[in-house]
């Protein structure tokens, strides 16, 4: 058995733990927490893209600084060796939403125009997890980027939609799956001034934001768990961030002060990098690498945020958390741009759990 053999038995192995954990949280848990309680726990899902798994401070791995989450690991349940088994956005949150392999969602490549011509896209009638939840009476959000429609004719008119190719669209209201709240779009990498619609807003006229992403992002999602927790009834959230997704300069200038008087080989400490190299792979990394570091450090900053509204609303122990990303980043590691391999930078990713009392505090 080669090492390639070997590392995708292993790998595969970690991916069935995270589909395992998944099933249970959001079907079982539910459903055996309605037997026993007055009422089921609430869910808050947030799903950073591009985040790779050796980015967390507490695993002392890169040198990232992460407070936030640090503290979040001590409270809950690590995946260290949890990967994205297809590195590319759409086909991981395809198999994210119904728990099914590419091969049975049809998800298997970006869902863009030129995708949009092989069916790539979530299926209107998929059966996701959010169906179910919503079938049981929960309120749900949606708030962020989605990345399961195929752009249509005519595009969109935003910046990253040409009359030949398109990556932005608008969802549906029945393509939604359960989500009665939402604030998303397809995709768009322009996280200084996004642009979202929300549950009537016309195709035509998405809303424009002047304001991170990612900070927007969770303002709409404390005032969601706010609004919901005065109803008194169980919701499932989820902010789904494009950073640390490129551009890698689309980011409060803030965040770089947490890297400030670190040198290059400091920053980028991975050994699979060539930092003396000349080809792009070298200038990339020692371009970008802090910048990167430095967008997970606002994303952090963010998902603290949101995790302290739980708190404020007293929902803290009713609440199952989940932190993770749809695939890595290699950024210059193996001579490589970004996801697309399957390489360890690309393919490894966050996975932290935290339910009080109800999932123990270790890393597995």
């Amino acid at each position: 058995m080669n090492t390639l053999q070997r590392f995708g038995m292993r790998r595969q192995s970690a991916s069935g733990t995270v589909l395992f954990v998944l099933v249970w949280v959001w079907l079982v848990l539910p459903a055996a927490a309605a037997l026993a309680r007055p009422s089921p726990p609430n869910l808050l899902f947030v799903l950073a893209d591009q985040w790779r798994g050796q980015a967390l401070g507490f695993l002392g791995e890169d040198p990232v600084v992460t407070p936030n989450l640090d503290r979040f690991a001590a409270e809950g349940l690590v995946l260290p060796q949890a990967v994205s088994n297809y590195p590319v956005c759409s086909p991981y949150r395809a198999m994210l939403m119904t728990g099914r392999y590419p091969v049975g969602n049809g998800v298997l490549g970006n869902a863009n125009s030129r995708g949009a011509q092989l069916g790539y896209e979530l299926r209107k009638n998929a059966r996701c997890w959010s169906d179910v939840l919503h079938d049981r009476g929960y309120r749900q959000a949606w708030i962020g980027k989605w990345h399961l429609e195929s752009p249509r004719k005519p595009y969109v008119k935003c910046e990253n939609n040409s009359a030949t190719f398109a990556w932005n669209e608008w969802t549906p209201p029945a393509r939604r799956h359960g989500f009665d709240f939402w604030y998303g779009y397809n995709t768009f990498d322009y996280h200084m001034n996004p642009l979202y619609w929300a549950n009537d807003t016309p195709r035509d006229r998405p809303l424009r934001v002047n304001q991170w992403g990612p900070e927007h992002e969770a303002d709409k999602a404390i005032a969601f768990i706010r609004e919901t927790a005065a109803a008194r009834r169980p919701f499932a959230c989820v902010v789904s961030m494009n950073p640390p997704h490129m551009p890698y300069t689309a980011f409060p200038k803030r965040y770089l002060k947490a890297y400030e008087g670190k040198s290059m080989e400091q920053i980028v400490t991975r050994k699979n990098v060539n930092l003396k190299g000349t080809n792009k792979f070298a200038q990339l990394a020692r371009n970008h690498t802090r910048n990167y570091y430095a967008m997970m450090t606002g994303v952090d900053d963010q998902f603290g945020r949101i995790v302290k509204a739980l708190k404020d609303a007293q929902l803290e122990q009713d609440t199952i958390v989940v932190f993770t990303s749809d695939h890595g980043n290699c950024i210059g590691s193996h001579n490589q741009i970004s996801k697309n391999n399957h390489y360890e930078e690309s393919m490894r990713i966050p996975f932290l759990i935290r339910w009080p009392g109800k999932i123990p505090v270790r890393q597995d």
